[in-house]
């Protein structure tokens, strides 16, 4: 008993603290969201506090993003989605059940508004423009294509809001994210050898600056530094090349073919010219396998990509822990997750 009172008087002690430092976080925000706070610290949870979220496309993968976004404690979350849902639908997207007849997006708004009252979520059916792009902290396309995600990653870099682009095939997935041209974060400082700096001293030292730990809300023993990372467009990552095609995901195959409008039957020959460009060894060559479970939609792939995309959304905000960079492919079939930079 007496351990818990003190347990207890503690967090209460913490919890003004923090109360005092959060400024425009209100005491039922800090309750809420204490162990995030707890996680990323107060700075973090306050930019999210500060951020404002666009989402098109509200099938399964933009309901796993939007679900993950409410719960992190955003500002406002705007979605967009003017299709009219049909009983089929109701099969895969938990934002959407009990509504057919009406628009995704107007359906899904009071669903994600139940998850966290905090949040301003609202819907718009106007489309994306130099006008009303500014409001937004992060602009997220699912289901696009490739001359709609190009378009908006445009419009973004012109107005310096972060980009993000996601889709699914089946077993296959992509997320791509521009954060501009040099994007600063805070990260624990990466140890470097003696060796490593000697061989080259000014390597390891750019872009690089130390960071105060105890303004970051930072409550472990880690000494943090702030690092930059530099993105490129949506459409480098369909003409850089792979760093190491012998480790490069199928997937960046079928998402090379299908954002050229590779017709599905002919596919197979596309991929395989695109490995025998990297000089691929046939074992290398995308599976018939994974060619064949392209279609459809299922539930476990969308919410894997929905969580990354989602999880670089939080990071991108909060500034908190370094980004991907720049392109994530999952694999369904291996149960593989990859990284490639593709950036020209």
């Amino acid at each position: 008993g007496s351990f818990k009172l003190s347990y207890y008087n503690e967090y209460k002690s913490y919890l003004r603290i923090a109360m005092v430092s959060m400024k425009n976080i209100t005491e039922d925000e800090a309750e809420v969201y204490d162990r995030q706070i707890r996680l990323w610290g107060v700075e973090a949870q306050q930019r999210l506090r500060s951020a404002n979220i666009f989402v098109k496309g509200i099938g399964p993968l933009g309901a796993e993003i939007c679900k993950n976004i409410v719960l992190s404690g955003v500002n406002s979350l705007t979605v967009q989605d003017n299709r009219t849902v049909v009983e089929s639908d109701s099969a895969t997207n938990f934002l959407i059940r009990t509504s057919i007849g009406k628009t995704f997006g107007e359906t899904a708004v009071p669903n994600l508004q139940i998850l966290n009252p905090l949040v301003k979520v609202e819907c718009t059916a106007e489309e994306l423009n130099s006008d009303n792009v500014v409001h937004y902290s992060v602009v997220c396309i699912t289901d696009g294509t490739r001359e709609e995600y190009e378009r908006v990653n445009t419009l973004c870099r012109d107005h310096g809001v972060i980009f993000l682009a996601a889709n699914t095939w089946g077993m296959s997935g992509f997320m791509f994210q521009d954060c501009g041209h040099d994007f600063t974060f805070v990260a624990p400082r990466k140890v470097v050898s003696t060796a490593a700096k000697e061989s080259d001293p000014g390597k390891h030292d750019s872009k690089r600056r130390k960071v105060d730990k105890a303004t970051e809300g930072e409550q472990d023993k880690n000494e943090l530094e702030e690092r930059s990372e530099r993105f490129g467009v949506f459409s480098d990552a369909l003409q850089a090349k792979l760093t190491d095609p012998r480790f490069a995901s199928h997937v960046y195959y079928v998402f090379h073919g299908i954002m050229n409008d590779i017709p599905r039957e002919e596919l197979r020959t596309y991929c395989d010219n695109l490995t025998t460009k990297y000089n691929l060894s046939v074992k290398k060559r995308v599976s018939e396998e994974l060619l064949d479970n392209l279609d459809g939609t299922l539930v476990p792939i969308c919410a894997i990509v929905g969580g990354i995309v989602s999880q670089e959304i939080i990071k991108i905000v909060s500034k908190k822990d370094p980004p991907l960079v720049n392109t994530f492919f999952y694999d369904g079939l291996a149960g593989t997750g990859s990284i490639e930079k593709l950036i020209l």
